[in-house]
């Protein structure tokens, strides 16, 4: 039996992201244990104890020394075997906390949902985030991550001792499954649509990276093309009120609805025509993977975690960031075509295999013997 601590911005993500293999390392009989923000007020029956720490988004940030006296003390007071953390800014404070610790045997693994830094980012993202991630890496044993072009950064660049990449954190089939045009209607009336609804679902955290601005801008003129369109945006954050208060302002509360956090995603992704994604960068992209799951064709932007995803022109649309031209093309052109949704669908749902959470799972379950024996 080993003592691991999963370190995470907070109690959201893990519930989001790392549940399926917590529940895979206490089948292995480990014990786990959690240091996180609380945001979402989320329990966990797989966890042994919890401690609750402050983790602002910001790289600069007057709690972070605070936090990272906490950590330290949780880290070398809790006879931890492995230390996994996740996330820039709580991955950093954890590999500068457990220095001395690691000294003494204990490792470190470090999960990249993303490196902030990406081939046509902004160069100022290069700037900081590169050197931060370099200098880091050599208080890390292993560095996983979930998409080829980070595996490259890590592969080639980075001083710490183990690069892995696995397929994403894994998509739950048992969920996130294909509705036939029975089910697609009944779930459709439950939920208060209609059959002759066009409707796209964006499944992402109001934050500024997900760039749902740049869907309600583009609704302004999709909607003189697809007049029963029904854009869903399923989530929250701290960008909610002001995309809420940009829909009004340009008229579209008929056409662009902003849920807030649901438990039903599955029945929305299934229902939905096409799925679509605005960010601006991306690790993987598990809203628009869920959706491919359930055969729907997806539109999202162009970069290296929807790469791993789409085929442009097979399983859905690939675009420029901030095309607004081209993103209304793919959209219409999936409208207007039902024949090509069912063909994208197909070819979408054929793709998302590779992104099981049963294969995510045995992959980590690979890494995490190999750092615990």
């Amino acid at each position: 039996m080993s003592r691991i601590l999963y370190v995470a911005t907070s109690d959201i993500h893990i519930k989001t992201f790392h549940v399926p293999h917590i529940q895979w390392l206490k089948s292995q009989g480990h014990v786990v244990d959690l240091a996180i923000e609380n945001r979402g007020g989320h329990s966990f029956d797989c966890i042994d104890e919890v401690h609750y720490l402050s983790f602002p988004r910001k790289l600069i940030s007057r709690s972070h020394p605070a936090t990272l006296r906490r950590l330290r003390g949780i880290i070398e007071t809790g006879q931890y075997h492995l230390v996994h953390c996740h996330t820039p800014i709580p991955s950093a404070l954890t590999r500068l906390a457990s220095r001395r610790w690691r000294r003494r045997g204990g490792k470190v693994m470090y999960t990249a949902h993303g490196f902030h830094f990406y081939r046509g980012g902004p160069i100022a993202r290069w700037l900081t985030y590169y050197p931060l991630e370099w200098l880091l890496s050599v208080f890390t044993d292993a560095i996983v991550t979930i998409n080829r072009e980070d595996f490259g950064y890590v592969r080639r660049n980075m001083r710490h001792k183990a690069p892995f990449l696995i397929p994403g954190i894994g998509i739950d089939s048992s969920r996130f499954k294909p509705a036939d045009d029975k089910e697609k209607a009944r779930f459709r009336a439950e939920l208060g649509y209609r059959e002759a609804d066009f409707i796209a679902l964006y499944t992402a955290e109001f934050i500024l990276r997900k760039n749902h601005a740049f869907i309600v801008d583009a609704a302004r003129i999709l909607v003189r093309e697809i007049p029963n369109l029904k854009i869903l945006f399923a989530g929250t954050g701290p960008e909610l009120d002001r995309i809420q208060s940009r829909i009004q302002a340009a008229g579209l509360q008929d056409h662009v609805v902003c849920l807030g956090f649901r438990e039903d995603v599955p029945s929305l992704a299934a229902i939905s025509d096409v799925g679509v994604s605005s960010s601006r960068h991306e690790g993987l992209g598990l809203g628009i993977a869920e959706q491919m799951m359930c055969r729907v064709p997806v539109v999202a932007t162009e970069d290296k975690g929807h790469r791993e995803l789409i085929d442009h022109g097979v399983n859905g649309f690939l675009f420029p960031q901030g095309d607004h031209v081209t993103f209304c093309e793919s959209l219409n052109a999936l409208y207007s075509s039902p024949e090509l949704r069912k063909e994208m669908g197909q070819a979408a749902s054929r793709k998302a295999e590779a992104f099981r959470i049963e294969r995510s799972v045995a992959a980590m379950g690979e890494i995490y013997s190999q750092l615990l024996s």
